[in-house]
């Protein structure tokens, strides 16, 4: 069941059947009978996986008492995709539904675009992670053949940039029917599936854009990570500005000047008013170029909008402004302790109800290597 992987990535992982016969439903309903006393959920499948990945788990991770979901349901939820409910078969009982169900109507999730970009995911991490990291180089001197004095002195210096553990936390519930047809029911499966690993993703991508880093309790994004070049657009006096091409190139120019530009994984990250702005705005007067292309590319480099990034900034008078980001997404580290993450399974709050209430946690970090790799310019006006 379990396959070996890479010493910085998680060791474990499900082979394609296995992760087609996973049932997030089954799951969920074998840990609430358990919790009643039944024991319909120590047998199944999924409460083997859950026993695997809580091992990988420091055991001060181990504190809820909850099921363990592989990450890979949360990574990249984007895989799972609800297929069309039909009625059934022609003779074989389908002219005993009044009214058919088309196609499932996925609700509308924000766009996740730090690992589209190329941001690294490192899994079954175990214990607080450094990278090591030059700050300061050697220098040297032109001299004489005999100068008479000593060189001076200078020193390698280094410093770390480091991860811990930041818990995620978010509850959501369902009621038992829907469950336990769900445990035969792939189709619906994944919606229930698609609602708990997309809040995870979701969380884990605004941390590593916008994450305030407040009181150690959540991860630090770019956004606010020191030594991220801010800079200021040209035209701005006070209260933000509309972004021009010139501020694009100067953009660049400052990753280029702080010799970020031989890092790999460019691209570019802002909100879809500021891309309407610039798939209007001319790169040059007289040449009908524009500044983000029909190909989603500004300069060349992949770009992307997502509604994770605030609308909503102030500066001075300044309001509805947006942030725009240029950097190298590669150096992003996206941190994940364990091989997966928990759901504390409650069948009696709600049990009037007749809904089970899950919560899960998540243990994550973001690190940005790089800063100087990156350029923001926060305060952009749509108009």
């Amino acid at each position: 069941m379990v396959s070996s992987r890479t010493a910085s990535r998680s060791k474990f992982s499900l082979s394609s059947r296995e992760a087609r016969d996973y049932s997030l439903a089954r799951a969920i309903l074998a840990a609430a009978h358990d919790k009643d006393g039944g024991v319909y959920g120590s047998h199944c499948f999924e409460m083997e996986v859950s026993a695997e990945i809580e091992k990988s788990l420091p055991k001060s991770a181990r504190r809820h008492g909850g099921i363990f979901v592989p990450f890979s349901l949360a990574i990249d939820p984007a895989s799972l995709r609800a297929a069309p409910l039909t009625a059934g078969t022609t003779n074989q009982g389908k002219e005993l539904v009044f009214t058919e169900p088309g196609s499932f109507i996925e609700y509308l999730y924000n766009r996740m675009i730090v690992r589209e970009l190329g941001a690294e995911v490192l899994e079954g991490l175990q214990g607080n992670v450094a990278f090591p990291k030059e700050t300061g180089k050697a220098t040297g001197s032109w001299v004489s053949e005999n100068p008479g004095s000593d060189v001076a002195d200078s020193n390698l210096t280094l410093a770390q940039i480091a991860m811990s553990p930041k818990t995620y936390q978010s509850t959501t519930s369902f009621s038992r029917q829907l469950l336990a047809q769900s445990a035969s029911s792939a189709k619906i499966d994944i919606v229930v599936t698609r609602d708990l690993a997309t809040d995870c993703a979701l969380a884990l991508d605004a941390a590593a854009l916008i994450g305030t880093g407040a009181g150690a309790n959540q991860p630090t994004g770019i956004l606010n990570t020191t030594n991220v070049q801010q800079y200021v657009l040209a035209g701005d006096t006070g209260a933000g500005a509309i972004p021009t091409y010139a501020d694009i190139a100067a953009m660049r120019e400052s990753v280029e000047t702080a010799n970020a530009d031989t890092l790999a994984g460019f691209g570019w990250a802002t909100t879809a008013p500021i891309k309407s702005l610039l798939k209007k705005t001319a790169r040059s007067t007289g040449i009908a170029l524009p500044v983000w292309d029909d190909e989603d590319r500004v300069e060349g480099y992949p770009a992307r909008v997502t509604n994770q990034l605030p609308k909503n900034l102030t500066k001075g008078a300044g309001s509805n402004l947006s942030p725009l980001i240029f950097g190298a997404w590669e150096t992003i580290v996206l941190g994940l302790w364990g091989d997966g993450f928990e759901l504390l399974i409650d069948g009696y709050s709600l049990k009037q109800q007749g809904m089970i209430e899950a919560t899960a946690f998540m243990l994550c970090d973001v690190a940005v290597r790089y800063p100087a790799g990156f350029a923001c310019a926060k305060f952009c006006a749509r108009s």
